[in-house]
């Protein structure tokens, strides 16, 4: 979905980010004109969404790098920088720490803050809109029953419940096998637990296009069937490190996906 840009934030025409989430964030949300400098990880391959203009400078989140850039506004996370971000703030200058979030209800939080210190972005708002009517919109269980789903990450690590990855399935009107069994957070099953777990969905997690040791599970003959009936969906490795740009899409099309399973014959 396309964003839109925004004028000039009031009282902050300079925006600069030491962490990398808030990186995407405000290049994805922001004039160009407004940002000056975004952390050095955000023009890595994998985490590069497009072209990040020359003038924008890449720190390494120390301090001294941005004081000659003068920004009006440095947002941070809760827990890295923390040693620049003190300095900075000892220098006087106007710096706001943003909370992470790992689930919904930390998610609206952060967005909420990001709300307060930059203003009311129209990207921002609609991306805040757009997940509030998502969450609104439970799909109906179709005769007392929902469509199982198992996420298979690198290394066969899934996700059970208490994980923002378990909340996005659920709401979307799927059971999470993962949370089933009485895994909490992260675990690890086999590729026989998989296919005698017989998921109706199975949710892979990050890029296919790099081919890893970590990610052979899909090169499984059987997972292949699953790929080849139109049966999994693929997590992208933004949500893992910025789901404020990936939840609600994630949302939107998990419940697409359910959809699609409900009227299969």
């Amino acid at each position: 979905m396309a964003l839109i840009f925004s004028g000039p934030v009031v009282g902050a025409e300079r925006v600069a980010s030491l962490n990398l989430c808030l990186d995407q964030i405000l290049l994805a949300w922001l004039p160009p004109q407004n940002i000056v400098s975004v952390t050095w990880l955000s023009d890595q391959p994998q985490y590069r969404n497009g072209a990040i203009p020359e003038h924008i400078y890449r720190n390494r989140a120390q301090a001294e790098e941005l004081l000659p850039l003068k920004p009006d506004l440095i947002l941070t996370g809760q827990f890295g920088a923390q040693r620049a971000a003190a300095r900075l703030e000892d220098l006087g200058f106007n710096l706001v720490r943003i909370p992470d979030a790992y689930s919904l209800e930390q998610l609206q939080l952060q967005l909420d803050a990001l709300e307060k210190a930059l203003g009311q972005l129209p990207a921002l708002q609609q991306q805040k809109s757009r997940l509030q009517k998502l969450l609104v919109n439970k799909p109906e269980s179709t005769g007392g029953t929902k469509p199982t789903a198992l996420i298979l990450s690198a290394n066969n690590i899934t996700y059970g419940s208490g994980m923002l990855e378990h909340q996005l399935l659920t709401r979307a009107g799927f059971s999470n096998l993962a949370a089933e069994q009485g895994i909490n957070q992260l675990g690890r099953v086999s590729l026989e637990q998989v296919i005698d777990a017989a998921p109706d969905l199975l949710v892979f997690y990050g890029g296919a296009q790099d081919f890893a040791i970590a990610h052979l599970a899909e090169q499984h003959p059987v997972l292949k069937t699953y790929i080849e009936s139109g049966r999994t969906y693929r997590l992208p490795a933004q949500l893992g490190y910025c789901p404020a740009l990936a939840a609600a899409d994630v949302l939107q099309q998990l419940q697409q996906k359910r959809m699609d399973l409900v009227e299969q014959p």
